[in-house]
């Protein structure tokens, strides 16, 4: 038995239009996807950014005040203050420089940026613990080499700021970076019209 061609067209036109309507479904979700993504991307480089500035200035802040044997009660406990605020936000930080920019950018993170800040700090702690008097040579020159310090973490916070907003830029952050990504293998997150413009050498 041969259906009618209005049907066949019928038939057709539904199965297309149910295509499309998932095809524009699915491009929605990527698109609230990525927005979403990008939003909070932002959000975490600018705090990243604020609570570096916070941490290396006012070890070169503190620095002062011990050098010129000023440091009060509150002064120190305000830096104690700084250093838990820091300390609280560090798990956090590292949990979602992971979940958006990958275990290589989070370890960047840890072994680098956050080494050198508190390695800085470990010098200036050293020298308002024990006095400048008391302390020997070699950490004296270390103190009185904090600003050098200092601006070498400056530096290196910089570039890993710089590299998570370039990998924001190119999207390759979070579950967008997997969105018509060969080199990354879920197939399940490649669209079929990407894969024919692959073919045909339209898309790279």
């Amino acid at each position: 038995m041969m259906f009618p061609q209005t049907v066949l067209i019928g038939l057709t036109v539904a199965v297309v239009g149910y295509y499309l309507q998932q095809r524009a479904w699915q491009h929605k979700l990527q698109e609230e996807t990525r927005q979403r993504e990008f939003d909070e991307c932002m959000h975490l480089i600018d705090s990243l950014s604020k609570a570096i500035d916070l941490r290396l200035y006012s070890i070169t802040h503190y620095a002062a005040l011990i050098r010129r044997d000023d440091l009060t009660d509150s002064d120190i406990t305000g830096y104690t203050d700084i250093v838990k605020d820091w300390m609280q936000e560090f798990s956090s930080f590292k949990s979602k420089l992971f979940h958006y920019y990958g275990r290589d950018r989070m370890l960047t993170f840890e072994q680098s940026v956050h080494k050198q800040i508190a390695d800085a700090s470990g010098v200036v702690l050293r020298a308002q613990r024990y006095g400048l008097q008391r302390l020997s040579t070699k950490h004296k020159e270390e103190f009185l080499g904090i600003e050098a310090r200092v601006n070498i973490a400056r530096y290196t916070a910089f570039k890993f700021l710089q590299d998570l907003n370039d990998a924001l830029s190119n999207m390759e952050v979070g579950k967008s970076s997997h969105y018509n990504n060969i080199d990354v293998g879920k197939l399940d997150m490649i669209s079929r019209i990407y894969l024919i413009q692959r073919l045909l050498g339209l898309k790279s």
